[in-house]
């Protein structure tokens, strides 16, 4: 219980590259990750809540993409979905994903659901898992990833408003 990024070896034979998004609220980070998880392959968006989930399957639908969406009231799979959006608790660790995206990172630090987030960040097997969120665990998420051996980079994005004040 001490080791729990040992609890997915096969995501640990990954040499992942996650991509930390930070900025304040409506700074484009979550759509730049949604951007990248819209080329891909396949790919799998986590979200902390329902709707989010479910607005995100609808975006990448509108965009020619088919996605399943999976949130604890909700179920609906697409046949030809290589896609998924679902909330974070229902995290699908055995699936094989090009780019991952986990939304609000910072709840890792939340003492009720941040379980949820810890497991998405260690067990997800994504070549690339994007992160969105406050800088508030950048500092956490940095030394996961030194444990993890997974390359972590910051990608600081501000909105043209905050600029221009």
């Amino acid at each position: 219980m001490r080791l729990p990024h040992e609890w997915f070896p096969k995501t640990r034979e990954l040499k992942r590259r996650v991509i930390y998004h930070t900025g304040p609220t409506n700074s484009g980070k979550t759509y730049s990750a949604v951007e990248d998880l819209i080329h891909a392959k396949s790919g799998v968006y986590c979200s902390p809540l329902r709707i989010l989930a479910a607005d995100i399957q609808e975006t990448l639908e509108k965009r020619g993409v088919g996605c399943n969406l999976i949130t604890g009231q909700e179920k609906i799979l697409r046949e030809d979905a290589a896609h998924t959006s679902c909330t974070v608790e229902i995290t699908n660790f055995n699936e094989d994903y090009k780019v991952a995206v986990i939304d609000e990172i910072q709840m890792i630090g939340d003492e009720l659901r941040g379980a949820a987030w810890t497991n998405a960040l260690l067990g997800l097997h994504a070549e690339t898992v994007h992160l969105c969120g406050d800088p508030r665990a950048l500092a956490l998420v940095e030394r996961i990833c030194h444990i993890t051996g997974d390359i972590v980079t910051a990608n600081k994005q501000w909105s043209l408003n905050l600029l221009c004040v």
